[in-house]
């Protein structure tokens, strides 16, 4: 999927899975998450 697909299933409420999966496998850059998510993206603890 793309930005703009992501961004528009995230708006629906209908993305899945959710928005930090495609943050963590490099579908989304960190810019891109806080402007679907208005949050900064913050790395799950290992």
């Amino acid at each position: 999927m793309n930005y703009t697909t992501i961004k528009l299933f995230a708006s629906w409420g209908m993305l899945t899975p959710n928005l930090d999966w495609y943050r963590e496998n490099n579908f989304l850059t960190d810019e891109q998450y806080k402007d679907i998510s208005g949050t900064d993206y913050k790395p799950a603890e290992a």
